[in-house]
């Protein structure tokens, strides 16, 4: 199964977070494919770029080789589905983990995150560190 990365478990494992460089090795050693949902990148380049320097550097290397998975259409339509039921439910994810959620969806990946909020999305395999 495909494992879509998140953007807390990006920062985590750069930040040399004991839980995620775990999970890291454990998923490496699964030899699964790892992607990279494009929303992830944009936000997690975002703090890369600002801090700069050695920060900037480790991060592009973390990234280097991963596949990056598009959003479309299809799931441009599924992000805003869910925040619609998840709304109607009194619930609510902002709009960019919705985005994030619709590609893991779409691309029937598992989320490995360190974000609780991606438990509430309905039908979204979710693993943890």
């Amino acid at each position: 199964m495909t494992r879509a990365l998140d953007t807390s478990f990006l920062i985590d494992l750069l930040r040399g977070h004991r839980g995620a460089a775990a999970k890291a090795t454990a998923l490496d050693a699964d030899g699964e494919l790892l992607t990279i949902p494009a929303p992830v990148l944009a936000e997690f380049l975002d703090g890369a770029y600002f801090a700069g320097g050695a920060y900037l550097a480790n991060a592009t290397q973390l990234i280097a080789g991963r596949d990056i998975v598009s959003l479309d259409k299809e799931c441009g339509l599924l992000a805003g589905q869910l925040r619609a039921e998840l709304r109607s439910r009194g619930e609510t994810i902002p709009m960019m983990d919705a985005l994030i959620a619709s590609i893991a969806l779409r691309h029937h990946s598992v989320l490995v995150t360190g974000d609780a909020g991606f438990h509430r999305v309905p039908g979204l395999a979710v693993e943890t560190y």
